[in-house]
């Protein structure tokens, strides 16, 4: 089966890797669209699926384009949350296709999945604390990152002892607060630290991206899924299906 041809939405760093690993993969390259090149409709029509690794005020915008089009969609970019519902309705009433994702490289989706076992085992024991922090690069726009809040609400979920997350605490934190902290700086791709301490003792879970073809690899994976299906989904759905 052929792979569906693509668009490319923001050329930076992520936009270069899908890019360089799709041409390495059989995917062909129609178009590319950056800050210096806007999304026009005539680009649209030789693509299939539209990979959207640009800027969170220019991803709503973009999708309606996509989906106005009747082409399939893929978003990388975080910092977009607040109009996850709008996106649904639109992806609803275009009966279009699209899927989201704060991560898309496996070994998180696998990460996510090992801090929610040791949450939901660390729940009987309150005198284990759980925090997290989150490292990367210093332009990064988000903070803290949509992978960190991905976790935060995993753990959330599990937890009842957190209540709620806190990024920016002053003075003591009560012990309902889930706390993640942010550093900026270099060139680090990125590294999550979900910490379990107690007085005596004290548990690191930590993902390191050591590259960004991890997440590129996840985006690639994710429009060749939605190519030919209908619906609004979180790449972690698409990985759920995947792993059976």
């Amino acid at each position: 089966m052929a792979k569906p041809a693509l668009l490319l939405v923001g050329y930076g760093r992520m936009g270069q890797e899908v890019e360089a690993l799709a041409q390495q993969t059989g995917f062909p390259i129609v178009g590319v669209s950056s800050r210096s090149r806007p999304l026009q409709p005539e680009m649209l029509q030789a693509a299939d699926v539209v990979i959207d690794f640009s800027v969170p005020e220019a991803v709503l915008p973009t999708a309606c384009q996509v989906l106005e089009a009747g082409k399939r969609l893929v978003i990388g970019t975080t910092g977009w949350a607040e109009h996850r519902e709008k996106l649904r309705q639109l992806t609803e009433q275009t009966d279009g296709g699209v899927v989201y994702g704060s991560n898309f490289a496996v070994g998180v989706h696998l990460f996510l999945r090992l801090v929610r076992q040791a949450a939901q085992w660390i729940a009987p024991f309150a005198e284990y604390d759980i925090f997290l922090h989150e490292i990367h690069h210093r332009s990064k726009r988000d903070a803290p990152s949509g992978t960190a809040l991905l976790l935060a609400e995993t753990i959330l979920q599990v937890l009842p002892r957190k209540q709620r997350v806190e990024t920016e605490p002053h003075g003591p934190l009560p012990p309902e607060v889930l706390h993640i902290s942010s550093s900026r700086g270099g060139a680090v791709v990125g590294v999550h630290t979900v910490t379990i301490d107690a007085e005596g003792e004290s548990i690191e879970l930590i993902h390191r991206a050591k590259s960004r073809r991890p997440f590129a690899a996840g985006a690639l994976l994710a429009a060749e899924w939605i190519a030919q299906r209908r619906g609004f989904y979180e790449f972690a759905q698409v990985l759920e299906e995947l792993l059976g």
